[in-house]
């Protein structure tokens, strides 16, 4: 028999999925079943060396390409070709391009590549390299050489709208890795899909071969088994790799038994998703059933960009800010948290446009989760044009994506196209743009000055733009400052990181010992993010920055902060600085004490948003025992790398539900009758 193996490298512990899916298919046609032999899947990072020394006489090499693997399967590729010259190499995947070009001349080892939906095509070329002389012309969907030429065969065949693929998990073809994952304690990701295909043509977007295309659905009945198989399993998470869950009636029913399985069998423990793009009545039930289960990692109400011009520009067309705000609203109201992506680096999105943007979705409502991710152009994606790129003046830089280990050769290191510069935004701008949304996510996100913000914008009218915009430049005047120090450490940061390549993109601040030695109490991990490092770098020097903001507050009542004309203070700033500094978590917090605030105000009725602050004594008794979405993070006092994995949670998965302080609607409060009504 000939063996086949397949290489779907990545850094966090995803399940080989892609490998499960290609076997299940090959092995329905007899023939294959019979002469081909599928062997181990790579799906771990290891050295490309060491995975080809794994494989036993190779026949075919099947690899699985992204951005975030190419370089090191590309490894795997030439080694396996030199020890195996006559090793069929077959890749795959978003990253090969679909314009070849002279990509078959810079990477000669490999023989043939797929384009798009690769079951059927795989499975083809399985059949047709039994031949003596495979054609490889008879098999839609390749590019490989001939004759010193590059030969397309058209566009591949895609599975039938009703698709009848085997599932990976109920046939047993996932046991392996799920049993590698568990013995080297591993908390593991189980790919899924229940549909495939996307309506929308988002120009930076490459969902595979699915963009621009109809919806096509797995059978219920195989979507049912498996759901089963993740609880019965004891699969603690699920990535739903559909374009657009809820989009389809029945993705209700299907969220549904995902919440039975964790009720019979205590698993899975999340589930991650890309929801449906315009948030429908479906994705809310599907939210509101998974947040009640502690098994929701957030709602997307998906953005990118609120100017409508760069939306025209990116071929997106988003709900409304109007909508937006009745949306976050609806869910708010239910308990469900939400967050928002944007895209800094978008054509014709200006600096003054993307820190506007981000402040509008404060004025919506948004004050929990704000994501924001550097544009990356993907060889696939529509925009990938010349004509396109140069039109809209788009200028990338190669960059590193991780911090490689000591000694990894070059050839191995992951690289990611990263957009700086357009013709509406210049490098400096792309700067103070980052500098803007990190401080906004560990500041506003992170709560240090959310209601501050809040009680500013309510009370005198303050905007939010106006606020953050006057906070950002008076700290970097002030560099000894703590804030004024953390928001120039980032500014140094992203001006060197546009320069020099070496700087990763993933492992940012892990690349820099000295942010990671201001932090270090804190842990070491290599996946800090810059907004983490500026939260617990402020955790680390939080009395400094408390009475830095009362200062900053006295300057902008006064008048005395640029772009800010002052107002009155009344009597409760001085509390609702006070309530801003205790509601936030320390290290020193014991769940065993807990913690007792009093105030002359209504502070938690007036922040969720239940009228005007009245003025009334008010006792908030935090309980808090544990933190995360699935309240997995305790709580012990003194310990500070206890106390970051409770205020921020992991690096990955990325999750903003029920960290940086105390939880207000798990206190007890105990208030009583109203004197009057402040300001507000």
């Amino acid at each position: 028999m000939k063996n086949v193996y397949t290489v779907v490298l990545n850094a966090v512990p995803f399940l080989p999925y892609v490998h499960g899916l290609l076997q299940a298919y090959a092995e329905e046609d007899p023939v294959v079943a019979a002469e081909y032999r599928f062997g181990e899947s790579f799906f771990l990072i290891e050295p490309p060396a060491d995975i080809v020394r794994r494989m036993h006489q190779p026949a075919v090499l099947g690899l699985s390409c992204y951005v975030w693997n190419f370089r090191k399967q590309m490894k795997v590729a030439r080694l396996a070709k030199e020890l195996y010259p006559e090793l069929l190499v077959v890749a795959g995947g978003p990253h090969v391009p679909d314009r070849v070009g002279d990509f078959l001349d810079q990477h000669p080892y490999l023989d043939l590549l797929v384009h798009g939906e690769g079951e059927i095509t795989f499975r083809s070329v399985l059949r047709e390299n039994l031949e003596p002389s495979p054609d490889w012309r008879r098999v839609p969907g390749l590019s490989f050489r001939s004759g010193g030429e590059v030969v397309s065969t058209g566009p591949g065949e895609k599975l039938p709208r009703d698709i009848p693929l085997k599932s990976p998990y109920t046939e047993g073809l996932m046991d392996a890795a799920i049993e590698l994952c568990r013995a080297k304690e591993l908390r593991f990701y189980a790919p899924w899909e229940t549909n495939r295909g996307c309506p929308f043509s988002c120009s930076f977007c490459d969902w595979g071969s699915a963009t621009m295309s109809k919806v096509r659905r797995f059978d219920d009945g195989r979507i049912f088994q498996d759901v089963e198989f993740f609880g019965r399993e004891r699969v603690p998470n699920v990535f739903i790799c559909d374009a657009n869950f809820g989009i389809l009636p029945r993705d209700v029913d299907i969220a549904r038994r995902l919440v039975r399985a964790h009720e019979s069998h205590g698993f899975p423990l999340q589930v991650r998703v890309n929801f449906a793009k315009n948030s429908n009545d479906r994705v809310f039930e599907i939210s509101r059933g998974w947040a009640e289960a502690d098994m929701l990692m957030g709602t997307t109400l998906s953005m990118q960009s609120t100017n409508l011009d760069v939306l025209e520009a990116i071929d997106r067309k988003n709900i409304g800010i109007d909508r937006y705000t009745e949306l976050k609203e609806r869910y708010a109201r239910a308990g469900i948290h939400t967050y928002t992506e944007l895209i800094l680096g978008l054509p014709l999105e200006t600096a003054d446009s993307f820190r506007r943007g981000i402040a509008s979705l404060l004025e919506a409502g948004n004050h929990e989760d704000l994501r924001v991710y550097e544009f990356d152009i993907l060889p696939n994606a529509p925009i990938n044009r010349p004509e396109t790129l140069e039109g809209y003046g788009i200028r990338t830089v190669e960059k590193n994506m991780y911090l490689e280990r000591p000694g990894t050769p070059r050839d191995e290191v992951e690289t990611v196209q990263v957009v700086f510069e357009t013709g509406a935004l210049d490098r400096e701008g792309w700067v103070d743009c980052s500098v803007f949304c990190q401080m906004i996510q560990f500041l506003h996100n992170g709560c240090y000055t959310r209601y501050l913000s809040m009680h500013l914008r309510r009370a005198h009218d303050l905007a939010y733009h106006d606020f953050y915009t006057a906070l950002q430049r008076f700290f970097l005047a002030r560099p000894d400052t703590a804030l004024g120090t953390v928001l120039g450490t980032l500014r140094d940061l992203y001006r060197r990181y546009q320069l020099d390549p070496q700087i990763p993109q993933i492992n940012l601040v892990a690349s820099q010992p000295q942010m990671v030695e201001a932090i270090a109490a804190f842990g070491r991990r290599r996946g800090w993010t810059p907004d983490d490092w500026g939260w617990l770098s402020l955790a680390a020097r939080f009395d400094e920055l408390s009475a830095e903001l009362a200062v900053f507050t006295r300057e902008l009542a006064a008048g005395r902060v640029a772009g800010v004309a002052g107002f009155e203070p009344g009597a409760e700033l001085p509390e609702v600085l006070r309530f801003q500094r205790e509601v936030m978590l320390r290290p020193e917090y014991d769940p065993d004490l807990g913690k007792r605030c009093d105030y002359d105000y209504d502070f938690p009725a007036y922040f969720a948003g239940e009228g005007p602050l009245a003025r009334r004594p008010v006792r908030v008794e935090y309980r808090d025992r544990r933190m995360g979405v699935n309240r997995q993070y305790e709580l012990r006092p003194g310990d500070w790398k206890v106390f970051a994995k409770a205020a921020i949670g992991e690096s990955y998965p990325f999750v903003r539900i029920r960290h940086y302080q105390h939880q207000l609607d798990e206190a007890r409060i105990e208030r009583e009758r109203p004197v009057t009504a402040a300001a507000g």
